[in-house]
């Protein structure tokens, strides 16, 4: 416990919960190599009310106005403090899509592929995750209506976008310039079924069900395990400052990565918690690579670096870039 936010050991990693631009001031520099999350569907989602609706203290929950002004500062504070977090070489993705506002569409992954390009985030891959299932219904309005002019198609569709910090010389411009033959070998991914879907940048998945999950919009798991998969190793970091019901962190336990998720609804971080413990009792009867720990049995310290461990990270990568 700090005075700013709380930490919660689990597994392979943590849960923090508090404002994730205080949780990203406190870790080192290039501390992880990938970072993924979807950020606050500006004022689409009321998540404080959201949280009072699951406690029973409120029936519904009612949208609140944010200026797209202050949204957008809200977000390049928080990714500019990413790229500090994220090692040299390494991953961002993010899981965005546009927004209703004042009764429009505003195009949100375009404005936000600025936004990241302005901070220092290089941009590399734009990939649309299609939802198998659409819940949306514009279309129904050229049914009723079959005339030019009434084509509204059904919203079955959000980005995927993968960016990255800078690395410090051309040939270490990657996650893997250091890497041993075990590590590579330890990480090859299944190529069984490269070929389909998996090759290309339209990736489709089932949306989760609002019965399977407590929080309103959470990425598919699905989803969050490819990422992780393809861009990071065993034992590195990966990071989701806006960690919601905790499918990343879920993601990086299963495939043997450390992980901090943040939020700042306790509701969430709880439920958040709870989900990478049962993702630890399930794999107690199957083979890892490293002896899985009951949820809090650990010290933060030994999961997550905090600014005390700077000095350390320093001398690690001074020592990459001079061997």
């Amino acid at each position: 416990m700090t005075s700013d936010y709380e930490r919660f050991p689990v597994g392979r990693g943590e849960i923090a919960l508090g404002d994730c631009l205080t949780v990203l001031r406190s870790l080192p520099e290039g501390a992880a190599t990938l970072a993924v999350t979807s950020p606050p569907y500006h004022n689409a989602i009321n998540y404080e009310q959201h949280t009072q609706t699951l406690a029973g203290e409120k029936e519904r929950w009612e949208r609140i106005e944010i200026q797209y002004d202050e949204y957008r500062q809200f977000l390049m504070e928080r990714f500019k403090e990413l790229l500090r977090v994220v090692a040299p070489g390494g991953y961002n993705v993010v899981n965005i899509a546009p927004v209703s506002w004042q009764g429009r569409r505003v195009p949100l992954p375009f404005h936000f592929v600025g936004w990241m390009e302005e901070l220092g985030w290089v941009f590399r891959e734009d990939i649309v995750w299609e939802k198998t299932v659409a819940r949306d219904r514009r279309s129904g309005v050229l049914l009723q209506h079959p005339y030019p002019g009434y084509y509204y198609p059904s919203l079955v569709a959000e980005y995927v976008f993968v960016f990255q910090r800078p690395g410090e010389r051309r040939d270490r411009n990657n996650i893997y310039w250091h890497r041993s033959g075990a590590d590579r070998a330890a990480n090859e991914i299944d190529m069984s079924d490269y070929q389909g879907e998996k090759s290309k940048n339209v990736w489709r998945f089932r949306p989760v069900a609002p019965q399977e999950n407590i929080h309103p919009c959470p990425y598919p798991l699905e989803l969050v395990e490819r990422v992780v998969e393809f861009y990071s190793y065993k034992g590195d970091l990966v990071v989701d400052m806006f960690a919601g019901s905790g499918q990343t962190n879920v993601a990086a336990e299963r495939l043997g990565r450390r992980h901090l998720g943040i939020d700042i609804m306790r509701e969430y971080a709880d439920y958040a918690v709870g989900r990478v413990e049962d993702v630890i009792r399930d794999a107690d009867s199957e083979t890892v690579e490293t002896e899985p720990t009951t949820a809090r049995s650990r010290a933060a310290t030994d999961t997550v670096p905090d600014e005390a461990d700077s000095e350390t990270v320093a001398r690690e990568q001074s020592t990459r870039t001079t061997s």
